[in-house]
């Protein structure tokens, strides 16, 4: 594949995760220093992945740190812990589609339709792999666990269905236009 698709894609993965971080947004605050109640910033990677495949883990990994520093207004106020944070939250779709494939399940496309059942699997798979390695490998570990499965857990499965959907009709509509 030629470096100009790869680069195209790459920024094609970090604008979309750059709008879906600012989408979940004004979610922030619901649950006080803990993750957000609808995260789609894991549907948008997941997309990503999906679409152009595991090349694009740069512009996903860049899309979030670059979405944290818009919302949060500077870099500054981005610590070492977030930045491992959007790095678990970049490899939980690669590792969840690995997994998959071992076993047969990532059929992810059929042809011209979208096998809805394997990519709610892997957006299942991929938020208990992002929810687990933030809790065990950057936070305090079993303790952060409980307060991690009832947000971040919960808001990454919300908002990847959410915005893979939203993905899957627009990109209906913009097909059936074509």
């Amino acid at each position: 594949m030629r470096l100009q698709k790869i680069v195209i894609y790459n920024l094609i993965a970090l604008a979309l995760l750059v709008l879906a971080r600012v989408l979940s947004s004004p979610f922030d605050n619901i649950t006080p220093d803990l993750g957000n109640m609808l995260w789609f910033p894991i549907g948008a990677a997941i997309l990503s992945y999906l679409l152009f495949g595991f090349r694009v883990f740069p512009g996903v990994l860049l899309g979030y740190l670059i979405a944290e520093v818009i919302v949060e207004g500077g870099i500054v106020d981005i610590s070492q812990k977030e930045v491992l944070k959007r790095t678990a939250s970049s490899l939980a779709p690669i590792l969840s589609i690995g997994i998959m494939r071992s076993f047969n399940l990532s059929q992810f496309f059929n042809e011209i339709k979208i096998k809805i059942s394997h990519v709610l699997f892997l957006i299942f798979l991929s938020a208990i792999f992002s929810t687990l390695l933030k809790a065990l490998l950057i936070d305090n570990g079993l303790p952060a666990l409980d307060n991690y499965i009832t947000t971040y857990l919960i808001g990454d499965l919300i908002g990847g269905v959410v915005f893979i959907y939203i993905g899957i009709k627009v990109s209906n509509l913009i097909y059936k236009k074509k």
